[in-house]
């Protein structure tokens, strides 16, 4: 049995089965006796030598003739051997470890893909910019008039109440606002603080500067800022006593107090720019430190003779003055075309060109805009960046709806959902 063991190893595979078959057929079937076991010295015990060697011989005849027919097959198969069960067992094994190692590697690697993907979106949604619309009003509606009483004289004509913003707002896609205080409330800012508390990660609020005689002043400003949580003041300059000027000494006290506490002033030129340049000039070079806002594109018209190119002359000189930012808002109010107003489109090319969209804010002046272009429209003013039209970039564009606000109201909106 050794003996055979060893053959099946040393032969070729073909052969290896053939003598495994022949040996298992032989033990199997029923054989005539051979000539040696008919012999009458034979004994089925002691001689089975002689058996042994009689089987081997007819073991070694028929491997004779099976080698000779396997040496004639190729090369390949001639060279082959059974492996004993170790060996193959042994291959298996190395054979197991590396199809795991290779998934193993697989999987890492598909993990590496997985997360760079989820950073890529992350990335992505951190550099999301909110739709910011940076100057608007609400006011109390005729029922919440009885708690928040108009000035006299300033009752609305249209409704402007903070849920008819947001309804607006829901439909345009806009994301966030400053409320700027509107002259129907006048220096009651009750109503306005009551819109910031109900809905601090919507709104930003600006308060209105108090210049009167005996009026709030700087007491009052410091407490709206720091106990009612305003993030800019206003100056009108029609406020201001007959015959004074915001330079006055309340103004300045006004206008430095507002660069301590940090919150920009914004000034409403309503009847033009070049009536108040001088000031607005002398504030920016005796307090840098106060950020400036200029409302409504100072009210420079597209110009068409020499006055109106003075004053955008003057609009584009304040850009000398790094904390001076120009809101692009109110555009029915300086054009003399209906939407898209175009008209402003080579006034907007200057500006760009002189302060830079990161001292640009996109503003709608609700609720006035709803009777004119309509809210929607309203924030549709610049071209998109993929529309023939297009003379801002897509990064300036984001800049202007949104990303010059967040930068400057830093935390205004915090509880957006893009992060900021």
């Amino acid at each position: 049995m050794a003996e055979l063991l060893l053959r099946l190893h040393l032969a070729p595979r073909p052969f290896a089965l053939l003598l495994f078959a022949s040996s298992s057929s032989s033990s199997s079937s029923s054989v005539s006796p051979s000539p040696l076991q008919c012999h009458p010295c034979f004994h089925p015990h002691r001689n089975n030598n002689l058996l042994s060697i009689q089987q081997h011989r007819s073991s070694s005849t028929a491997c004779s003739v099976s080698r000779r027919h396997s040496e004639k097959g190729s090369l390949k198969n001639r060279g082959r051997r059974a492996l004993p069960f170790r060996v193959l067992f042994t291959l298996s094994a190395a054979a197991a470890l590396v199809f795991l190692r290779r998934r193993r590697t697989l999987q890492q690697a598909k993990a590496r893909e997985l997360m760079a993907f989820r950073k890529e979106e992350e990335g992505t949604a951190a550099l999301a910019v909110p739709t910011i619309d940076t100057h608007l009003h609400v006011w109390a509606s005729p029922e919440e008039s009885k708690k928040y009483p108009y000035f006299p004289g300033q009752e609305p004509t249209i409704p402007g109440s903070a849920e008819d913003l947001l309804k607006c707002m829901a439909e345009a896609g806009v994301d966030g606002a400053v409320i700027v205080q509107p002259i129907n409330h006048k220096f009651d800012h009750s109503y306005v603080s009551s819109v910031l508390q109900k809905y601090p990660s919507k709104f930003v609020g600006c308060c209105l500067a108090d210049p009167t005689d005996g009026g709030g002043g700087v007491k009052e400003l410091q407490r709206l800022v720091e106990d009612e949580g305003y993030r800019a003041v206003k100056f009108n300059p029609y406020l201001w006593p007959s015959g004074q000027k915001m330079t006055n000494e309340v103004g300045k006290a006004m206008f430095a107090k507002a660069g301590e506490l940090g919150v920009p002033v914004g000034f409403m030129c309503f009847k033009g720019l070049m009536l108040h340049i001088d000031e607005i000039e002398e504030l920016c070079k005796e307090f840098p430190t106060t950020k400036v806002l200029i409302d409504h594109l100072g009210f420079c018209k597209p110009p068409k003779n020499v006055e109106e190119e003075d004053s955008l002359k003057h609009l584009l000189g304040l850009s000398r003055f790094p904390q001076v930012y120009v809101k692009l808002s109110a555009f029915f109010r300086v054009s003399r075309e209906p939407f898209p107003y175009k008209d402003t489109w080579q006034m907007l090319k200057q500006l760009r060109d002189t302060y830079g969209a990161d001292r640009l804010m996109w503003g709608s002046d609700f609720p006035f805009v709803t009777t004119e272009c309509g809210y929607t429209n309203a924030w549709h003013v610049l071209p998109p960046a993929n529309s023939n039209e297009a003379f801002f970039s897509e990064k300036e564009v984001k800049a202007c709806m949104g990303g010059t606000a967040v930068s400057l109201f830093k935390g205004g909106w915090k509880n957006h959902s893009s992060g900021l």
